[in-house]
């Protein structure tokens, strides 16, 4: 079972590495929202520009970016984290690169977390189908390679160490909980502000935060002990 753990003292940083605007609010608003409270310094990494996220085909992609980045840091502000940096990887085509890989690696070496949040790098078939968007599965994997060796290894990506970004090493990563979560977040007291995040994203929800939201969290709850929880493996460097 999944166990709430005391944040480190010294836990300064935290990146959170996602694939699409509003990843971050679904999947973990509410231990952002934790470690906020708790004095840690978070930012976001969005790898995509979300100019997929419109089924209306009249809105130029541009403009679709445009929006949800928007709404991505009006979001982030919810939650209190000020610091949103864009890839801008073509929504929907991503895959685990090199180039992809240096892109996070650079935000590491630059923001220098403790910890980092990202996607499970797998496709997961016991849960739905949507979890395992292929974009996710590519930026969990070239977040792990970013980790290591490429935030750490002095000669992985030399250009790095022209710009002053010195090597790396997190110590901690927390994924997307499909799989043997081991680390446990009561989301209880973070539900309200997590769902008027979510809701930041009008584009994509309207007003109103989705059900399966409310349902997903009640199940990892009633696994941890809490009403409403959120569940990651928690994998320790």
């Amino acid at each position: 079972m999944a166990q709430e753990s005391e944040a480190p003292k010294n836990r300064k940083r935290a990146l959170v590495v996602v694939a699409h605007p509003d990843d971050p609010e679904f999947l973990f608003g509410a231990a952002i929202a934790k470690l906020v409270e708790e004095g840690t310094q978070v930012s976001y990494l969005v790898c995509s520009d979300g100019a997929n996220g419109s089924r209306d085909v009249a809105i130029p992609a541009k403009e679709v970016a445009a929006m949800r980045s928007a709404e991505q840091k009006a979001a982030a502000a919810v939650l209190g984290v000020s610091e949103v940096e864009f890839l801008g990887f073509p929504d929907g085509r991503m895959q685990a690169s090199l180039e992809l890989r240096l892109g996070i690696a650079r935000a590491i070496r630059r923001s220098r977390p403790q910890l980092v949040i990202t996607h499970f790098p797998h496709r997961v078939l016991d849960i739905p189908i949507e979890a395992s968007h292929p974009d996710h599965m590519a930026v969990g994997e070239a977040t792990l390679a970013a980790i290591f060796p490429d935030a750490v290894n002095v000669r992985s990506y030399p250009e790095l160490q022209r710009e002053g970004l010195e090597p790396h090493r997190v110590k901690e990563i927390w994924l997307a909980g499909y799989e043997r979560p081991n680390h446990g977040v009561d989301a209880t007291p973070y539900l309200e502000k997590k769902i008027k995040a979510i809701c930041a994203h009008k584009s994509q929800v309207g007003t109103s935060a989705p059900p399966w939201v409310y349902e997903w969290m009640k199940r990892s709850g009633a696994r941890i002990g809490y009403d409403y929880g959120e569940e990651y493996k928690r994998i320790q460097l």
